[in-house]
């Protein structure tokens, strides 16, 4: 052993009583293979020998206490020391593991990790050592709690670590003294058609109590009765038992609009108990509402959610529009003509919410016919982003050109349905 190794470790047992683990991570990034007990005990049979051997060692004689020598002035069998660092803190490590096993049994994993937040104490002290010996070789205290706690758990369930994405976190807070078990979010990916006008496609917190309940929203805390997210999420948090969901869409529709395209989304079931759940079950218990109908495609992870949020696909749009005057064959095809570039500032029923901002999106194609004297039917299909109320409209001016504009005649969209959105690869 070199002289550079024997010199810190002379250090660390110079005065008080450190644990053949403390000792061992000290020198944790020296040799594979092994445990830092393992490596302590090393390191320690060998001041064991010197001292056996006659050689003066400048350290704690407590930490020599498990031995006997053969002078028998030692006679080993006294009462283990506490640790100066860790607090013996890893005699502990089965009784805690038993702890994590009763928390863990109630839930449905496959997969864990374990993560410490150390306690201060602890964490001053090996901050002490460090600044005593240097940091080359060492390695924090939470990351051999981590590793020596999640091998007893694989040892006792059956389970495997997984370091990259977990089923489930098992956190030991040391300063609380406490466990707490915390489930990875469950992400699946689907496609989605709204049939019925007149509900969101997500949950609407009312704007006047912001959630709480009031008067205005009958005491509910929102502003619609139900949404796509609730319909979908329901029998999902029911099986699941997850504490709630977050529904991540691909775009979204009118709220009087209907969606008969199958748009993606990504729905994420928070803190659930079980996981272990038949997508084709779920998918019929979300079709038995009439209202909406899901496609249930496959699990996910945040990544798919975010590929879906940031996708800009291209949607085909069925609307009927009503017109102040009639109309004729010449008005349609002047407002066919619209091929170029749309700008659209920021339409004044969004202004509360978002960027005042001017916009620019192309009309991809666009076809109509007359269906009666005020009354036409066009279908669109357009670049993501584009308000197609507004197009028709003309929003004050704030949307050019439009089909108000274009024809003089104020119009107005009367029905309005996605019929077509652009498949995403996921």
């Amino acid at each position: 052993m070199t002289t550079q190794i024997l010199e810190k470790a002379k250090a660390i047992m110079k005065n008080g009583y450190v644990c053949d683990h403390c000792l061992g991570r000290a020198f944790a990034q020296l040799t594979k293979g092994t445990t830092n007990a393992a490596r302590g005990k090393a390191i320690r049979d060998v001041f064991a020998f010197s001292d056996d051997a006659g050689e003066k060692i400048d350290i704690d004689a407590v930490n020599l206490n498990d031995y006997v020598f053969r002078n028998a002035k030692n006679n080993a069998a006294k009462q283990k020391p506490t640790c100066k660092i860790c607090g013996n803190l890893f005699d502990k490590l089965n009784d805690i593991m038993k702890k994590a096993m009763k928390k863990l049994f109630r839930f449905e994993y496959e997969t864990f990790v374990v993560g410490t937040k150390v306690s201060g104490d602890i964490a001053d002290r090996e901050e002490v050592l460090w600044e005593l010996i240097g940091t080359e070789y060492c390695e924090p205290v939470k990351a051999e709690i981590n590793r020596e706690l999640g091998k007893m758990i694989e040892k006792n369930t059956g389970k495997k670590a997984d370091f990259e994405n977990p089923d489930i976190v098992v956190l030991l807070d040391m300063d609380k003294n406490e466990i707490e078990i915390k489930p990875s979010q469950i992400w699946i990916y689907g496609l989605y058609q709204k049939l019925v006008r007149g509900i969101p496609q997500t949950k609407w917190p009312c704007r006047h109590c912001n959630g709480r309940g009031c008067k205005i929203c009958k005491q509910k805390g929102k502003m619609y009765a139900t949404s796509v997210e609730e319909i979908v999420a329901k029998p999902l948090i029911k099986t699941a038992k997850a504490s709630g969901s977050s529904f991540h869409g691909s775009g979204r529709e009118d709220i009087n609009a209907r969606c008969l395209g199958w748009r993606p989304f990504v729905m994420e079931l928070q803190h659930p108990v079980k996981r272990k759940l038949r997508l084709k079950e779920m998918e019929n218990a979300i079709n038995k509402d009439r209202r909406v109908k899901v496609k249930l495609i496959k699990f996910c992870n945040k990544d798919t959610a975010r590929k879906i949020k940031a996708a800009k696909l291209t949607k085909t749009y069925k609307i009927v529009v009503k017109f102040e005057k009639p109309v004729g064959k010449e008005d349609i095809k002047k407002i066919m003509g619209i091929k170029d570039l749309v700008k659209q500032r920021t339409p004044v029923r969004v202004a509360h919410r978002r960027a005042d901002l001017i916009r620019e999106r192309r009309i991809l194609k666009l076809t109509g016919r007359i269906t009666s004297r005020k009354e036409a039917e066009f279908v669109i299909k357009t670049e993501a982003g584009m308000y197609i109320k507004e197009l028709v409209t003309g929003d004050d001016g704030r949307t050019e050109p439009s089909f108000t504009g274009v024809i003089n005649n104020k119009a107005k969209v009367k029905a309005l349905d996605v019929v077509e959105i652009e498949k995403i690869k996921v």
